[in-house]
């Protein structure tokens, strides 16, 4: 089973596992789960495994960052979501510990060599297609992991996710339900239709009276007010702005150079040689212990000084040589074999690898090479300018906010303390974003807050991206106005004109409608009023040779053989005004490629497949014994 696993988990199931263990258990901040709550209160009980209220915190906090940054931070998340939020992280952690449970208890297992097998593999962490050290460093960096959490995380996945591939992979599509769905996805249909347009109406002498215009004036004021404005004044702080402002001399930069001379030095780099020996996946264990001896007596021919190509020849083994890498740059099976070798021509002992048992020699070997200052003084100049520059932004930011919130009737006082101009901005309403600071949502819902505009105090530190945040406050207002009925009677006018025009052309197609169903002759009637009946002939479900909404309708009328064989009309709206649909015909799909069944089929299993699991872990979560308080207490 397991290795049925592994070998399908190279295609779009590995896709799905990556993205859960980076994306899902990152930002769901699950990694917690391995760590103890100490002393914490728990939160929630899976059958007698504590959860804590601090691992529901950072699952929460994870949660959140991916939500801001879906949907942008414009858009602030309310005590509506964050309800909803922490509701969905908790209940992340009870799934996790269940099916964590259920897992152990079936006795599924997963090796150390399972794991590294598949951390060498994965996509995320390979540059050239081999693994790399910086590359994986780099992305653990990003979701606050450390090495041993994250590999706690692929065991945890790997586990939970082998009855899953288990039920997904054992399912199976009967011949009748592939023949059943082939016949609904791939149906056809005898479709006749005729449009019947707004502008038929329109075209049509409508009057509407001078108290009717009065009438809707009054009753809708709320629609003919101008926009509420406003203009405010504002302190902003960049961080941009404060790197350009930082000028170390070379003296200071040698000085950061020498704190942090590890950023600047090469690892140490291996020119090597691998002989490998192929172990059959077939190989008894007898087959195997023969083939160990003879790794050790190659292992102890190459390192008397044999030549390593002659020796990989004569003992049937592959042999590679590879160019200068960095241990990072090593293949994660070879990387603690290439590390002990410390001289050229050291040779490790035998170790086994995924494929069988292999032998590494030290061709050549580059000792760290530490990088001279004037090398590097540009990227070392780059590195000092913005770690300063973030710690004075973070130092002002702080000055900011203090300093605007004892102070909020000004921001004069901050603006000359910190040496920063107080800007203005132009006006703006809430609802419509200006090209200066008002294009941001949060700017405009923070200056028409009660607290902002009504109050007239400065408001908080608003982050407007990472690296520049702002304050402001009013500096001008202009109320809503009612626009006089003078200005806007022809735009209520042609309103109305179009509200009449809709309901004749609904009533209209509601009496043809009828007609029809009765019996008349649809291109007798098309033909009176100066309309086209339209017949397509049959079409599938997916056809766009005819509007969406004529085609859905149409799929959605009964089958006339149901019907004995009268034909069913339907009415929607389409763009141009209305359309009545009749459905003379069903026809049912058919499938003559033996390929297109057999995707059909596929899809039909994956299906089941996935229901299946859905069901297996309810079952698992009802068996299971949860006790949960409230996540919001």
């Amino acid at each position: 089973m397991l290795q049925t696993i592994r070998e399908h988990t190279q295609g779009w199931i590995a896709g799905v596992i990556i993205t859960i263990i980076i994306l899902t258990f990152a930002l769901w901040g699950i990694h917690s789960y391995f760590v103890g709550g100490g002393g914490n209160t728990n939160i929630a009980q899976v059958n007698g495994v504590d959860i804590s209220k601090e691992q529901l915190a950072v699952a929460y906090e994870r949660l959140r960052r991916q939500v801001q940054n879906q949907y942008g931070s414009n858009n602030p998340i309310t005590s509506k979501d964050e309800s909803g939020l922490k509701n969905r992280a908790l209940q992340a952690l009870i799934d996790l510990e269940v099916l964590k449970q259920a897992s152990n208890a079936q006795g599924y297992l997963v090796s150390d060599r399972q794991i590294d097998n598949y951390l060498q593999s994965m996509p995320e962490f390979q540059v050239n297609g081999q693994f790399s050290f910086d590359r994986f460093q780099e992305i653990l960096s990003s979701t606050l992991l450390s090495t041993s959490e994250f590999l706690d995380l692929i065991k945890t996945n790997l586990l939970i996710d082998q009855p899953k591939l288990g039920i997904v992979f054992t399912s199976f599509a009967l011949p009748n339900e592939t023949e059943n769905t082939v016949a609904l996805v791939n149906q056809e249909r005898d479709i006749e239709y005729i449009n019947i347009p707004m502008q038929y109406f329109l075209n049509q002498p409508i009057v509407i009276s001078p108290q009717k215009i009065q009438a809707y004036y009054e009753q809708n004021k709320n629609d003919f007010m101008t926009p509420e404005q406003m203009n405010v004044e504002y302190i902003q702080l960049s961080l941009k702005d404060l790197s350009t402002k930082i000028n170390p001399t070379d003296t200071m930069l040698r000085s950061f150079y020498n704190e942090n001379i590890n950023s600047y030095t090469q690892p140490t780099q291996w020119k090597f040689a691998s002989v490998e020996i192929p172990v059959p996946a077939s190989a008894t264990q007898d087959d195997i212990k023969q083939l160990q001896k003879k790794a050790s007596t190659m292992a102890q021919n190459i390192k008397n000084g044999g030549d390593i190509a002659r020796i990989a020849r004569e003992y049937s083994a592959n042999m590679v040589t590879e160019g200068w890498m960095t241990l990072g740059q090593v293949p994660a099976e070879l990387q603690k074999a290439v590390a002990s070798l410390a001289r050229p021509g050291d040779t490790s002992e035998p170790f086994k690898t995924s494929k069988g048992l292999m032998v590494v020699k030290a061709i050549d070997i580059q000792e760290p090479k530490m990088q001279p200052f004037e090398a590097v003084k540009d990227k070392v100049k780059d590195t000092y300018v913005h770690q300063h520059a973030e710690e004075k932004f973070s130092e002002l930011r702080d000055q900011l906010a203090d300093l605007t919130y004892e102070h909020p009737d000004s921001l004069q006082l901050a603006a000359k303390t910190l040496n920063l101009p107080i800007q203005t901005s132009e006006l703006f309403t809430k609802e419509k974003a200006g090209k200066d600071i008002s294009q941001y949502k949060k700017v405009r819902d923070t200056a028409f807050s009660n607290d902002v505009m009504n109050l007239q105090n400065n408001s908080d530190v608003i982050q407007l991206n990472p690296e520049t945040v702002i304050v402001l406050r009013m500096k001008s207002h202009v109320a809503s106005t009612l626009l006089p009925l003078g200005e806007i009677s022809k735009q209520i006018e042609e309103k109305l004109k179009n509200q009449e025009a809709d309901s004749r052309l609904s009533k209209f197609a509601e009496d043809l409608q009828a007609k029809l169903q009765a019996g008349a002759d649809p291109q007798q009637i098309a033909k009176s009023y100066k309309f086209k009946w339209n017949s397509t002939g049959f079409l599938g479900r997916y056809s766009t040779k005819v509007d969406t909404a004529v085609l859905d309708l149409a799929f959605r009328l009964p089958n006339p053989a149901a019907m004995q064989n009268k034909i069913p009309y339907g009415m929607t709206r389409v763009p141009s005004g209305y359309a009545i649909v009749a459905l003379k015909a069903v026809k049912n799909g058919t499938v003559t490629d033996k390929k297109q069944l057999s995707v059909f089929a596929e899809q039909i299993q994956n299906s089941d497949g996935l229901l299946e699991y859905e069901l297996y872990k309810r079952s698992q979560t009802n068996a299971a014994k949860i006790k949960v308080t409230s996540p919001n207490s």
